[in-house]
C-alpha cells in the first residue's frame, strides 16, 4: 500500500474556520494531536481518503501533542509543520499502518459491530454494536473506509444509520467485531473529540514493545 496522506473535508473546515477566526470559533483548539493505528487488523489494511471521520483502529497508545511551527517549502511560511513521537507499549509488538492529526487529546467513542444488520451488507440500514454505543443522533461513525450518519438509537446498541455518508461509499465487507469509531463531518460537532484534521495510511511498520516513530507533518498551501 503507497502511502496516502490527506486533508479530511472536516480538517478543511477546520482550516478554514481558522482562517476566518484565528484561535477558531467552531475549532478553537489547535489541530497537533498525534495519534497513530493498525489501520484496521481486520480486512486492512485500509487507504486514507477526505471522507474519513475517524482512525480505521486506533491504537492503543496515548496520543501526543506535537510541536507546531510555521516554515518554508516554497514561498516564505506557506506550510504548516507538526513534529511528535509515539512509543510502542505493547507487550507483543504491533504493526502501524495510519497515522492522524486531531484537535483533542482524548479519543472518540469507539464500538465493535455485532452480527446482524450492516455485516454483508451495503443496504442495511441498522448498525448492531457490541454494547450500548453513544455517538450522538446525527453524529458520524466510520467502519473500514464507510462512514455512516447516525439518525436514530444513539445510547443503545441498535443504531439506525444513513449508508454511505460524508462522500464515502456503502460497502458490503463489514464484518462482526469491526471497529465502530465516532467521528464529525464538515459542519457537525455532535461527536465529543471526534474532529479530525488529517488521516495517513501507509505500509505497516512493525514495532516491538519500545520502538518509537518520529512524525514530521507538513500541510503545504499551493
Amino acid at each position: 500500500m503507497s502511502n496516502t496522506v490527506l486533508l479530511t473535508s472536516n480538517g478543511r473546515d477546520i482550516l478554514l474556520d481558522r482562517f476566518r477566526n484565528l484561535g477558531g470559533t467552531t475549532y478553537p483548539n489547535e489541530p497537533k494531536v498525534i495519534g497513530w493505528g493498525t489501520g484496521g487488523i481486520a480486512g486492512g489494511p485500509f487507504t486514507a481518503a477526505t471522507s474519513d471521520v475517524g482512525m480505521f483502529q486506533e491504537a492503543p497508545e496515548t496520543r501526543v501533542t506535537g510541536t507546531s511551527s510555521i516554515v518554508t517549502t516554497t514561498t516564505t511560511n506557506d506550510t504548516y509543520q507538526v513534529t511528535g513521537t509515539i512509543t510502542c507499549t505493547q507487550g507483543g509488538g504491533e504493526t502501524i499502518a495510519e497515522m492522524c492529526l486531531a484537535d483533542s487529546a482524548s479519543k472518540p467513542a469507539a464500538n465493535t459491530v455485532a452480527a446482524g444488520g450492516v455485516v454483508g451488507s451495503n443496504s442495511s440500514t441498522t448498525l448492531n454494536t457490541g454494547t450500548n454505543f453513544s455517538p450522538g443522533n446525527n453524529g458520524y461513525v466510520q467502519i473500514r473506509t464507510e462512514v455512516l450518519q447516525v439518525t436514530a438509537g444513539s445510547g443503545t446498541s441498535t443504531l439506525t444509520v444513513v449508508r454511505g455518508a460524508n462522500g464515502s461509499t456503502a460497502i458490503s465487507t463489514i464484518a462482526a467485531s469491526d471497529i465502530v469509531t465516532a467521528g464529525n463531518a464538515p459542519g457537525s460537532t455532535v461527536v465529543t473529540n471526534g474532529d479530525l484534521f488529517l488521516h495517513a495510511s501507509y505500509s505497516g511498520i512493525a514495532l516491538s514493545n519500545g520502538d518509537s516513530i518520529a512524525y514530521t507533518v507538513t500541510v503545504q498551501l499551493t
